[in-house]
């Protein structure tokens, strides 16, 4: 066996416990065979046996924690408000009309939640200056993600008390924070990547410089993160190694590692690198040296036992991949010639099938934009420690100018960036499992080979999932929350009615509704219909338009105004999408599919926005389907006199109370109902009314808070309703 056996198997078992499993009783089931293996001297086949029992013991741990949270919220989530108070941490940052704080864990009236909680305020919040914590009433909900959620209503609802002690790393950073704010009104951009930079609060960076980095694959270089850390330990190091006193060095970096995350806050990426510096710190003053290959496996084993929910966090496999593609691959393949490039392309491998699984989004080239802009982001990083220090306008200057050859870096390489379909996670597993047991029991060239051939089994799924198409047409309702998104698909052709969104969400459409569109394999679209502007059918839209082509967008003529349609036409201004105002009758074939346009002749008095949705009826074959946006009971009565008899309804506005008629329903007399509503929704979507008056017709419907995004396929012959399950995002 190799040197590395000991610390990688472990690792692969203690992992192989946090995934699978389910009671104590199985922790302490593979505790006693250890024990056994141990009384017939088997210590390493032993090791194992506890390595697999400590995962399933901290899985379990972490299972009864959660349910014990969802105890405890569950009376909380009511119709009443509820008083919070969050130790604060962070900043408010902000995401297009909202401002959001986020806390790592809360008390609601009373009760103490180990949850994570978001705040949101649709009104600026004042600034955070000392204070400990913040207090807000509201009302409380849980995400999608099961995190929790605070939305405050009026300024009056909220306060901050308390103070922090003075004496502490957290409070020295929110005293460096609150030295260069003042500049923020001249340097806005500056002030933020200063903060970013040097004291890890990313919450004031702009999502233009956000993006950028992003699009050029160094976005890791921006946060406050393992780069951060390893140049100040290095930095500590080599200077006390320098003044010829090695082990005063080698305790400085332990003491380096257990201060940076006081400093900066205990989040994941610091504490994975205070641990790697710690580990190592700690080797060489027991005189204990050992291989870096050990150490990172050493590393990600302890950073797994302090944080057992890290299995599943993309940070963490990001980190760790990166790590063993540099330390078990491009090692092994580097010659003095290509040392770089291969280091760098063995980076860009193991990563990129991560990146589409938890982003749908690749970066080629990323790995050499990071060697490129290292030294540069290196000089912004000592820049900013010495404007904490002793702000002035000549520093962030300096900083600024650093930032714009990084734009220029990154814009070079943004035409390599984009979205498309994630790997199937059992391409991602057999991959990641190969590579593992490569490091495990192979080594020098062919191990790094087998990575490499690993790594090419999630890549080619990607590929094979991100072009496909439909054989017959297919109408889908994507699971979007509570809103609305339909995608019509015929070979090669594509429509896209409404596009989600979420009150709040400035990323909806980025990290939402293009994951959903790009695992079907949808790169191009012929028409995309916007309804009307409400947030939770324009919300995505913008994005949709920016980075898949689109041939036109068609519009209601009524009510088109607020700050969605406005982001609407300055997306088709900068791609030259034709904008097609929809009249009141016009019909478009796209592949096969008749598109027929209802539009309402007048504005109704109540709810203008609702009623003026534009209503789709398409016909595929011998098939009918009706797409009814938001429409009420208005603008129902009048579609009722038409000729809108289908097979397939959209229920209109999610199933509220206002809409689908008996005298609607009898029109179109349909054999399925679809309908798009958030879980545990605010509104109490689907109403209990419109679900009798489905069930009393025979019509079956499908929802997707329950059922999740649905097809329903277009036979020749027969309907065919079916659930699709869609990758993490």
């Amino acid at each position: 066996m190799r040197s590395e056996v000991p610390a990688a198997l472990p690792l692969i078992f203690y992992a192989a416990g946090l995934a699978t499993g389910h009671s104590y009783a199985e922790a302490i089931g593979f505790a006693c065979v250890a024990v056994l293996l141990i009384a017939i001297r088997k210590p390493r086949i032993a090791m194992l046996c506890l390595a697999l029992a400590g995962g399933v013991c901290a899985a379990t741990h972490a299972h009864v924690r959660s349910g014990a949270d969802d105890r405890a919220i569950a009376p909380l989530i009511s119709d009443r408000f509820v008083t919070v108070i969050a130790p604060i941490d962070r900043d408010w940052s902000s995401r297009g009309e909202a401002h959001v704080l986020r806390c790592a864990r809360f008390v609601a009236d009373g009760v103490a939640i180990e949850l994570p909680i978001t705040i949101y305020t649709r009104f600026p919040p004042p600034s955070i200056d000392m204070q400990r914590s913040v207090r807000a009433e509201g009302f409380l909900r849980r995400s999608e993600k099961g995190d929790a959620v605070l939305t405050v209503k009026s300024p009056r609802l909220m306060s901050y008390e308390g103070s922090p002690n003075p004496f502490t790393p957290a409070a020295w950073n929110r005293a460096l924070a609150n030295r260069v704010r003042p500049f923020a009104s001249m340097y806005p951009t500056e002030v933020a990547l200063v903060e970013a930079l040097a004291l890890g609060r990313g919450e004031r960076l702009s999502d233009d410089v956000r993006d950028s980095y992003k699009r050029g694959g160094t976005y890791h270089l921006l946060v406050f993160s393992g780069l951060q850390i390893a140049f100040a330990a290095a930095l500590i190091a080599l200077a006390l190694r320098w003044l010829h006193a090695p082990r005063a060095g080698d305790w400085s970096l332990l003491i380096f590692a257990i201060a940076a995350p006081l400093f900066i806050g205990p989040t994941a990426s610091v504490s994975r690198a205070s641990i790697a510096i710690g580990v190592y710190a700690t080797s060489r003053i027991l005189h204990r040296p050992t291989t870096l290959e050990n150490l990172w496996c050493v590393a990600a084993l302890l950073r797994l036992i302090v944080a057992p929910h890290d299995l599943v966090e993309p940070a963490f496999h990001l980190t760790y991949a990166g790590a063993a593609a540099l330390l078990f691959a491009g090692k092994a393949l580097a010659t003095r010639r290509t040392r770089w490039l291969t280091y760098a392309a063995s980076a860009e491998l193991s990563i990129t099938p991560l990146t589409l699984f938890h982003f749908h989004q690749y970066a080629l080239g990323g790995s050499l934009m990071t060697l490129l802009l290292t030294p540069i982001v290196f000089a912004m990083l000592i820049t900013s420690v010495f404007a904490c220090a002793i702000p002035s306008g000549v520093l962030f200057g300096v900083i600024g100018a650093l930032h714009k050859v990084c734009l220029f870096v990154n814009g070079i390489a943004s035409p390599m960036w984009g979205y498309f379909a994630a790997p199937p996670i059992v391409a991602i597993v057999c991959g990641y499992v190969i590579a593992m047991l490569a490091i495990a029991f192979l080594s020098g060239r062919i191990r790094a080979l087998v990575i490499f051939g690993a790594m090419l089994i999630p890549l080619t799924a990607a590929l094979i999932a991100g072009r496909g198409d439909v054989t017959n047409p297919r109408l889908t309702m994507l699971d979007v929350g509570q809103g609305d998104a339909l995608l019509l698909r015929s070979p090669h052709h594509a429509v896209l009615i409404d596009a989600g969104g979420r009150l709040g969400d400035a990323h909806f459409g980025e990290q939402e509704l293009l994951p959903m569109l790009v695992d079907r394999g949808v790169r191009h679209i012929d028409v995309a219909v916007l309804t009307h502007v409400h947030p939770d059918h324009c919300g995505g839209l913008p994005a949709v338009l920016e980075n898949i082509d689109v041939d036109s967008v068609w519009i209601s003529p009524r009510r088109f105004r607020g700050d969605c349609a406005q982001r609407v036409l300055e997306a088709c201004s900068r791609r030259a999408i034709p904008i097609h105002l929809v009249r009141d009758g016009d019909v478009r074939d796209v592949g096969g599919m008749s598109l027929h346009a209802f539009v309402a002749g007048h504005t109704y008095k109540h709810s203008p926005e609702n009623n003026s949705s534009v209503v789709l009826r398409v016909a595929i074959g011998r098939w009918r389907a009706l797409l009814t946006g938001d429409v009420e009971r208005d603008a129902e009565e009048s579609l009722a006199a038409r000729d809108i008899r289908a097979d397939v309804l959209k229920v209109g506005h999610h199933g509220s109370k206002t809409s689908s008629m008996l005298l609607l329903l009898d029109a179109v007399h349909p054999r399925i109902a679809l309908i798009s509503c958030g879980l545990h929704n605010l509104f109490g979507h689907p109403h209990p009314g419109v679900l009798e008056s489905l069930r009393s017709r025979g019509i079956h419907s499908w929802r997707t808070d329950r059922n999740g995004t649905i097809d329903v396929d277009f036979l020749p012959t027969q309907l065919v309703v079916h659930q699709q399950v869609d990758t993490p995002r």
